[in-house]
């Protein structure tokens, strides 16, 4: 059965429906005879289409291929019409058939019309006042349905997002990375890949895995929801939507995440400006402790030099520390910027290993260092950034070795890149813990009893991306861990700045 109701803009509302089974029909009249309507009967198979309608709702069995393929054949023929599907069944097979044939979205019962077509304009709730704080707002819409996908942009279009859409989820998903996205729309009944699972998956991305979902649905069931608000959304949109309350729900979440992101740039500006203001006090006393070391106020005795390097090293730590919790801030607000100059990979690491000697010194550990296929250790890179690069892994590597284990760091040059190694020979990390060590808090430190931040990682690879190289991470067979990093020798190949993927400042 077809059901198509027109009426002109002002007067009584014409109704007209075209079927090939009367089953259903008196009620259906009963309910439009409340809403002052004109109504009147045509065959389904016949052509004839009224050049007023401009709301269609489909009743048909869509687990019948017959009735399927006319259906599919007037919306067709008439894509000017908002089409709406009134299924007899909600099963999952008849909502992946309409949605194919091309409708706006499915409703279960004839009630449901009731808000959508005959509710009085004075009596719908006040507008949301759209302003522009939300300008530029990167919206994903994924939706097999090309005329969904339409309608959510028509509906939010006085917002001024930028919109991202895809009509094949598996698409979407191998492009999830390819930009930060302020929000995600997502249908559930899409036939190669459902709403769920696209989520779960965009849960495990990198880029995206924080970002708001709110999932859109024909399907009011109640496990749906129920799924839905498992998954981390935000809201469960049921079709036919409703203009304003979409906007008032989408308007809400993007209202309380700004917020949520001002509170979060206010607690790390506070963090970066405390960190800051402790940096000298800690330089100082690495300063007066090196003198004492120097023997600059007298021969100290084995006991008070054991002590005393006991408390350089905690300083080193803690400057180390401070340094990476500031780099973050940096990182995080644009605002760390890579200075390239020719440098000697060899001093820098010499640097390095020198400058961290007391920390090592405290289990006993030694560093060595080698280089193959190494002529000239010469190439263009921020000296700085890739010390903390290299502190950052030495301190690592330090943590989780044993005592008086060794530390290796091995060069090697291939091409137009050197390859630094960072190899220690402790416990090691579970295989499926791996991927996950580069992100951002992300430690196993709580596993064997450690303090860290988990941002040393997350730095390192900010910093190597920046000079257009890669970081990685492996469990060698002899045990331990391995963090291998590139550097390019070509001042023109590496990029001038650390690019903000996760900019706080913005929806």
């Amino acid at each position: 059965m077809l059901v198509c109701f027109y009426y002109p803009n002002k007067g009584m509302k014409n109704i007209l429906i075209k079927t090939t089974n009367l089953k259903g029909i008196k009620e259906i009249e009963e309910f439009l005879n409340k809403h002052n309507t004109k109504v009147c009967f045509e065959d389904l198979n016949t052509e004839k289409v009224t050049s007023n309608i401009n709301f269609c709702i489909l009743m048909v069995d869509f687990e019948n291929e017959n009735e399927c393929t006319l259906a599919k054949a007037f919306v067709k023929n008439n894509k000017d019409l908002k089409i709406y599907a009134l299924l007899e069944k909600s099963t999952k097979e008849a909502l992946i058939n309409a949605s194919k044939i091309g409708v706006l979205a499915c409703i279960n019962k004839i009630s449901d019309l009731d808000e959508e077509l005959f509710l009085d304009e004075n009596s719908k709730k006040d507008e949301i006042k759209i302003t522009e704080e939300f300008i530029g707002t990167k919206i994903l819409i994924v939706d097999d349905i090309v005329e969904n996908i339409k309608l959510l942009q028509d509906v939010l279009s006085p917002f001024k997002f930028e919109f991202t859409s895809y009509t094949n989820p598996i698409a979407a998903l191998e492009n999830i990375d390819e930009a930060r996205y302020d929000l995600i729309l997502l249908d559930v009944i899409m036939p190669e890949m459902d709403g769920f699972q696209l989520a779960e998956q965009i849960r495990a991305s990198e880029t995206n895995a924080q970002t708001p979902i709110v999932f859109i649905s024909a399907s009011g069931e109640k496990q749906d929801k129920i799924e839905g608000f498992n998954l981390g959304s935000l809201a469960y949109i049921e079709k036919p939507i409703d203009p304003q309350t979409v906007i008032a729900q989408i308007y809400g979440i993007l209202k309380v995440r700004k917020l949520n992101n001002q509170l979060l740039f206010e607690k790390e500006n506070f963090i970066a400006m405390l960190t800051h203001d402790l940096k000298t006090p800690i330089r100082a006393q690495i300063q007066a402790l090196d003198l004492l070391l120097k023997d600059y106020f007298g021969e100290l005795n084995p006991r008070q030099r054991e002590i005393v390097n006991e408390i350089m090293a905690s300083n080193k730590y803690m400057q180390n520390m401070a340094e990476n919790v500031l780099t973050n801030y940096k990182t995080e607000n644009g605002k760390l910027k890579i200075q390239k100059t020719k440098n000697d990979i060899k001093t820098t690491i010499e640097n390095t290993v020198e400058n961290l000697k007391f920390i090592i010194s405290q289990k006993n550990q030694s560093i060595e260092v080698s280089y193959k296929n190494v002529d000239d250790t010469t190439a263009f890179y921020d000296d700085i950034e890739i010390k903390r690069v290299l502190s950052n892994l030495i301190v690592n590597a330090s943590e989780y070795s044993f005592d008086n284990s060794i530390i290796k760091i091995i060069v090697e040059k291939n091409n137009d890149n050197f390859k630094i190694t960072v190899l220690d020979t402790g416990l090691g990390i579970q295989p499926s813990n791996v991927n996950s060590l580069f992100k951002k808090y992300s430690t196993n430190s709580k596993d064997y009893r450690k303090v860290g931040t988990g941002l040393g990682l997350y730095i390192c690879r900010a910093i190597v991306n920046a000079h257009g190289g890669t970081i990685e991470a492996h469990n060698p067979k002899e045990g331990g861990m391995s963090f291998s990093f590139t550097i390019n020798i070509d001042s023109e190949k590496s990029n001038n700045s650390i690019q903000n993927k996760n900019d706080i400042n913005k929806v």
